[in-house]
């Protein structure tokens, strides 16, 4: 199969249509390593009418950090009956003013002890602009200099694209949008109520640009499927919100305890928070109508955070009154 290649589930499947009635879709999706140019990123998301963008650009350290991190290599060799593993990779050395170092290591695994070895110095100077690197020891059968120059290349890469962090982010708003479930298996898959499936056939072809324009090598894949309405795939659906909508509880409740703890002197920052909270609300209430169930088992938990959330408003009032008086 061709690297650049999306899979699509109706191709394996072949459930090209709806038939009969349906709760909504299964969606999965991959993003691997991913590396695109900014400017192409913004451009494919005002072409299609997205209702996303991407956030700021990485800053110069922060892509320096980015490059040298995705250096790492794995090599395994066999020594008579014994096979010798090592690893390469980055780490950081401490930080002189201006400039950060990272140095590039070769780990040896051991049965008691791993062995260390610095093989390079890479170094950025802020002020400068400038990533370079040293050689400290050279390795045979190891290109020591393959690898820092590749971590060059990443950094010029790094600083006129979005990377994985980023995309992700962007992705995350739009499942938002669409009140995705996520599914409580190891990787991405998410449950798409019914009311939002129009907004699927948009994410697909987003996936299949970003593949497109993809500076890796690594494909990405994008599937999705019906989720037929019966009784048997409501009660599977309504396991999963509570594992899913459980987490996000403790996750908001947590979140706001640590801001009225910390006395917050921030009207925006509560007003975010309490917005989210109202989502969530407005979330269970749809996902009642399409599971056909009072989700109920969360009501001590929503009544606590609305508690919460009722607390944040009053403070953010105060606060803006104070400032108007």
């Amino acid at each position: 199969m061709e690297s650049n290649r999306i899979l699509k589930m109706e191709h394996l499947m072949g459930v090209k249509e709806e038939h009969g009635a349906v709760l909504g879709k299964f969606l999965y999706f991959s993003l691997s390593n991913i590396l695109i140019e900014r400017d192409k990123l913004s451009e494919i998301c005002e072409d299609m009418g997205l209702p996303i963008r991407p956030g700021a650009r990485l800053g110069m350290i922060d892509a320096f950090k980015s490059a040298t991190g995705d250096i790492y290599d794995r090599l395994v060799k066999k020594d008579g009956h014994e096979l010798k593993v090592a690893k390469i990779y980055c780490r950081d050395n401490q930080k002189a003013g201006d400039t950060y170092s990272r140095e590039l290591i070769k780990e040896t695994l051991g049965e008691k002890t791993n062995r260390y070895k610095k093989l390079a110095n890479l170094t950025f100077d802020k002020e400068a602009g400038r990533l370079d690197y040293t050689i400290d020891s050279f390795d045979t059968g190891l290109d020591v200099s393959g690898y820092c120059e590749k971590a060059l290349e990443l950094y010029e890469l790094y600083k006129i694209c979005a990377g994985r962090n980023q995309i992700e982010n962007m992705i995350d708003n739009y499942l938002n949008q669409m009140e995705s479930l996520k599914i409580s298996v190891h990787g991405r898959l998410f449950f798409i109520p019914k009311k939002h499936i129009h907004m699927l056939s948009l994410f697909e072809d987003f996936i299949e640009e970003l593949n497109s324009n993809n500076k890796r090598s690594n494909g990405l894949t994008v599937n999705s499927m019906f989720v037929i309405d019966d009784a048997k795939q409501r009660e599977k659906m309504t396991t999963e919100f509570y594992n899913a909508t459980r987490k996000e509880i403790d996750l908001y409740t947590e979140k706001l305890e640590n801001i009225i703890t910390a006395n917050s002197q921030s009207a925006a920052v509560m007003d975010r928070w309490i917005l989210k909270i109202n989502r969530l609300e407005a979330k269970k209430r749809h996902y009642e109508e399409i599971l056909k169930n009072e989700l109920s088992d969360l009501d001590e938990q929503y009544t606590n955070l609305k508690f919460l959330a009722n607390e944040l408003s009053l403070r953010a009032n105060k606060i803006r009154r104070a400032k108007c008086a």
